[in-house]
């Protein structure tokens, strides 16, 4: 399988890690460090990699010859596994991504509670 980093160089048709961190407007030495730990970016910069490319954070992360009908698992066995890399993403955050990460469960938990919550009938005042 392709490397993430490979496949990002490939989807925006560049080959220098210069080029690749003008567009991605990260510092170069920083690029180059999660470059050459295969380390993935703050959410931030994975969303303006998916921005610019087109291409979701699904298939960025696997690759587009990673398909789902080929996994076999039950539903639950896939709702562990997702909850699994979810808490192993997040102990993996610096502090300022999981500061980000943080306010954007924060906002999604609003939504939820405000999409949940019956709206009360406002009668007209006569």
């Amino acid at each position: 399988m392709e490397s993430f980093w490979n496949r990002v160089k490939t989807l925006l048709n560049t080959t220098s890690v210069v080029e690749l961190s003008q567009i991605l407007e990260v510092k170069r030495t920083t690029l180059s460090s999660w470059i050459h730990s295969d380390r993935r970016p703050p959410m931030a910069v994975l969303l303006r990699i998916t921005e610019l490319t087109g291409v979701d954070l699904h298939h960025l992360e696997r690759g587009y010859a990673y398909d789902f009908e080929e996994e076999d698992e039950v539903a639950d066995s896939r709702i562990h596994t997702k909850r699994s890399k979810l808490i192993e993403l997040v102990n993996s955050l610096d502090e300022d991504e999981l500061e980000i990460v943080s306010d954007f469960f924060h906002f999604c938990e609003k939504r939820i509670v405000k999409t949940q919550t019956p709206k009360k009938d406002v009668q007209p005042k006569d």
